[in-house]
């Protein structure tokens, strides 16, 4: 058996680090694991008995193997992978009480699903037909398979150094991450109350807009060792949805509730923004 990552080869997109953790893993596994992308393949591949991981925005390209098992998360259009006749296929979705947007329209009910790892949970197809509709595609298909999981980290225990503990930290944040003014991903309404008590406070607060200037996997993680505490502010839709992930890159301050369920007494929890710091 082979695992194929299928996705983003650069760190602009937020499914980068989540494709970087996956083969890391079965890297770190022992498996034979390779990662492709839609721009980048071999024509000459074995393609027979793979588990493909991919995104349904970066699988254009993907081939469609019968011997072959597909995760697919956020896909727009299950038909691609079920008319193709693959040996197994899973629509994989983030661990969330329920999720409306572009793609998904669900309600997770974790006491009739069946759950198989500390926050993954495996809902199994039925015999019956279920109806795909999104902002893309409405028409009905035989059940299939979906996995709930929640994102974690491309950090494995042996990339831990414990000196960093006395790294001299700056009385700054340096935030990399994406500040949305608007659209379904918008988060600034519920940064700026934070941004805001920082300069009261006299904590320099600095931003890296990572789709004009993306920086290094190495530089992400310097800035984030100099900056005083790591935070991990959800924007509206994020906490309405229940949403948590990426939680275990740095030790941090957040104010999604349940994510701290997850994370027991490591981080603080502030329902108030403006709290944080």
């Amino acid at each position: 058996m082979k695992v194929v990552i299928w996705g983003y080869p650069t760190n602009a997109h937020t499914h980068f680090y989540t494709h970087e953790a996956l083969y890391k893993a079965f890297k770190h596994l022992e498996y034979d694991t390779y990662w492709f992308h839609d721009d980048g393949y071999p024509e000459d591949f074995d393609w027979d008995d793979c588990v493909f991981w991919t995104e349904g925005w970066a699988d254009k390209n993907i081939p469609l193997n019968k011997n072959s098992t597909y995760f697919v998360h956020c896909v727009p259009s299950p038909k691609k992978y079920l008319e193709a006749g693959v040996k197994k296929f899973y629509d994989v979705r983030v661990n969330g009480v329920w999720q409306k947007d572009h793609v998904y329209d669900f309600t997770l009910d974790k006491s009739t699903v069946k759950k198989v790892g500390p926050t993954c949970y495996l809902q199994e197809k039925t015999d019956g037909m279920v109806r795909v509709k999104n902002d893309y595609h409405d028409y009905e298909i035989e059940d299939y398979d979906k996995f709930y999981i929640a994102w974690a980290t491309s950090t494995l225990p042996e990339d831990f150094d414990f000196e960093d503990i006395n790294y001299p930290r700056e009385n700054k944040i340096f935030f990399t991450g994406n500040l949305s003014p608007g659209g379904v991903c918008e988060n600034y309404s519920t940064f700026k109350p934070f941004i805001e008590e920082c300069m009261r406070t006299k904590i320099e607060f600095f931003h890296n807009n990572p789709w004009v200037n993306p920086l290094s996997q190495e530089d992400v993680i310097t800035l984030t060792k100099r900056s005083i505490l790591g935070v991990d502010i959800r924007g509206p839709e994020h906490l309405r949805l229940n949403f948590f992930m990426m939680l275990w890159r740095n030790v941090l301050i957040m104010n999604s509730l349940r994510s701290v369920c997850y994370m027991s007494k490591r981080i603080i929890h502030l329902s108030t923004e403006s709290k944080l710091s």
